[in-house]
């Protein structure tokens, strides 16, 4: 028998249950069988009963009526099915027992009556003097959720009075000690008595079933931290991830809250504002998305709800057209708890929404487009503002909207160099979030600025996942050449770090970045020879002599021009054309060997030396007259014959001498 007890019943107050609205009958059926002559366990003539309500959604026993258990004496056995034609419905209804007064003539000096009193006999506070109860009191003293129910427990013995050792648990709990509840009891221990009992008689009074608190999701599986980030998303390479949170778990283990959670149905998106209208999104079915699974609320106390749960998304149960979960796409994700304790099968409000962005890999940029311009001296300077020029082309795996629609970001663009003769990699610019957006036009020409390094990026938008860049990276940076190939050599890099910060691998290219001029010297200049050395790099006294084979360019003073080529420690020198006049000569490295011509012989680029000029001498020095290998072979034979010129000369004389002697 149930008594709902919201509002007034037959002319009582509210929340009063009337006298004769319940009643306990134990019909044994060990009392009614042929089976049992002997009469064992057949006699059940007594029995407890508890009123017993939830509080917070755990049983505890109801204080205003029955803080303990109560015995009810005086039922009638059960008769016995071979002495009497009487039905069970008859023996029901006239050996039960109901909530009214013992004072009523009805049942004057009977036990087996359901009315409630204390040590000394006074009604307790609930019950009312004719055998009503009233559940508001119950519940306002109590602070109790508004459910109701009583318990009984039988008193079985043999019919010879003599006690029944035949599963005691079922015929005479209390034996067992399965008898009633208590505050100090443990929740199982509570589900332990009560289940060994029967429930007979249940009530309502404002009874509001209290949802399950709602879960949350803190966690989506990825390669690192998988905790949400502010915008409660998370990026992830794993089609199939785990997402995993808080809960709050049952207090009765048998009955264990569930989490239920729900990939979303792109067609029907999930409703932002979950807490504000949870009414309304738990009814609104179309909203809730694919059920992924289930699992139980399992206690952890680490957790700030108590529990704690992981559901894996294994990508199988997204029906057609949805076409599951895929890199550059993203997923999101809600959940509920659905209680068991109430028998109702309640479900919470739905938890926070947690979504997933699903990255790929980065390719590993393609060298093969990297190009290095390096910009060289004019006249033995470099103009102002010079830069070393590296070109490249990205093609981000995942790029983002502009807009930054639903948190995405995309890769980013590490640049990077160093110096052969040093081991370390210098950062040169990180490229930000949104930079390579994958709703920008083709053919925009955005730009980044690296806040560290101050360089800028220039971009080009030329497909629909593909951009060209260009790097300038000022002259200055580049430094500590000492005249050998190692510190003028450098390598550039490039690696693609995708939102999760996983790097692609680095792609890189080598290049001679020479803008260090020849140092000339003129050491001879008269009509004989011009003469000197050539460095390529002067520290001081340390001087290192240029490449062999570097050209230096003369200029005469007649503004013809003789191209000579460095020879052995880095010395050259020029022959005059014949019958040059005196006047300025000038030598210059108009280019060094540093880049070749091009296809069509054209030299494209080279360091530029300052000009140096002398006078050109008519005199040799000292350090050129004969002998010395100074002269030029026609200079000497002119001599020869003024020599021998001079010897006849000297030979006529003397023979005219003696002639007149």
């Amino acid at each position: 028998y149930k008594s709902t007890t919201t509002g007034a019943i037959a002319g009582t107050a509210p929340g009063t249950a009337p006298a004769r609205s319940f009643f306990v009958y134990w019909l044994n059926p060990r009392g009614s069988t042929n089976d049992n002559p002997d009469g064992i366990c057949s006699e059940t003539n007594s029995y407890y009963y508890q009123w017993v309500a939830l509080k917070d959604s755990e049983w505890v026993p109801v204080d205003e009526l029955t803080p303990e258990p109560v015995l009810v004496t005086g039922q009638q056995p059960s008769p016995n099915t071979a002495t009497t034609t009487t039905s069970k419905a008859a023996q029901v209804s006239k050996y039960s027992a109901f909530n009214v007064s013992p004072k009523d003539p009805q049942y004057l000096d009977n036990p087996n009556v359901l009315f409630a009193t204390d040590k000394d006999g006074n009604p307790m506070p609930a019950q009312k003097d004719d055998g009503g109860i009233d559940f508001k009191e119950a519940k306002e003293k109590q602070d109790l959720d508004g459910y109701f129910k009583m318990v009984t427990w039988p008193v079985t013995t043999n019919r010879d009075g003599s006690a029944c050792t035949i599963s005691p648990e079922v015929y005479d709990p209390k034996s067992a000690g399965l008898v009633g509840i208590n505050d100090g009891m443990s929740t199982v221990e509570k589900d332990t008595n009560i289940s060994a009992g029967w429930t007979i008689n249940t009530a309502f009074y404002k009874y509001d079933v209290p949802r399950p608190d709602d879960p949350t999701i803190t966690k989506i599986e990825n390669d690192a931290d998988a905790g949400l980030d502010a915008s409660g998303s998370v990026y992830t390479t794993k089609l199939e991830p785990v997402i995993s949170g808080e809960c709050m778990p049952s207090k009765d283990a048998a009955r264990p809250n569930k989490v239920v959670l729900y990939g979303e149905d792109p067609n029907n998106p999930i409703v932002e504002g979950q807490g504000t209208n949870g009414d309304d999104l738990v009814k609104g079915t179309d909203t809730w998305g694919f059920r992924l699974g289930e699992t139980v609320c399992e206690v952890d106390t680490g957790s700030k709800q108590g529990g704690s749960w992981r559901i894996q998304d294994r990508n199988k149960l997204y029906p057609s057209p949805d076409s599951g979960n895929k890199y550059s796409g993203y997923r999101r994700y809600h959940a509920w708890v659905t209680e068991s304790v109430s028998g109702f099968g309640l479900t919470s409000y739905f938890s926070n929404i947690g979504t997933a962005y699903f990255v790929s890999g980065e390719n590993v940029p393609d060298a093969s487009k990297f190009s290095v311009t390096v910009p060289h001296t004019v006249n033995g300077s470099l103009p102002a503002e010079s830069v070393v020029v590296f070109r490249g082309e990205a093609s981000p795996v995942y790029t983002a909207w502009a807009s930054g629609k639903l948190g995405m970001t995309d890769s980013r663009m590490v640049v990077s160099m160093k110096q052969n003769a040093v081991s370390g990699w210098t950062s040169l610019l990180t490229t930000p979030a949104n930079t390579f957006q994958r709703d920008a036009a083709v053919g925009a020409v955005p730009s980044v600025t690296d806040p560290t390094s101050g360089l800028m990026l220039d971009l080009t938008k030329t497909a629909a996942t593909t951009w060209t860049w260009s790097l300038n990276i000022p002259a200055d940076k580049f430094t500590g050449y000492d005249g050998s190939d190692e510190t003028q050599t450098y390598a550039f890099q490039v690696e693609m770090v995708n939102p999760m910060n996983l790097r692609s691998g680095p792609a890189s290219i080598e290049r001679k970045v020479d803008m260090t001029p020849t140092t000339l010297t003129v050491d001879r200049h008269d009509v004989f020879q011009v003469a000197g050395r050539a460095y390529k790099y002067v520290d001081g006294d340390r001087k290192i002599p240029e490449t062999k084979g570097t050209m230096v360019h003369v200029t005469w003073p007649d503004n013809t021009g003789t191209d000579v080529a460095v020879g052995d420690q880095g010395i050259w020198q020029a022959v005059p054309p014949e019958g040059m006049k005196q006047g300025d000569v000038a030598v210059q490295v108009l280019s060094d060997d540093a880049e070749g011509p091009d296809a069509q012989g054209r030299f494209q680029g080279g360091n530029q030396s300052a000009s140096v000029s002398q006078e050109l001498e008519f005199r040799p020095s000292t350090s050129s007259l004969p002998l010395t290998g100074g002269w030029p072979l026609s200079v000497l034979k002119i001599l020869l014959l003024i020599a021998l010129g001079l010897v006849g000369f000297v030979a006529c004389l003397r023979n005219k001498q003696e002639n007149r002697h």
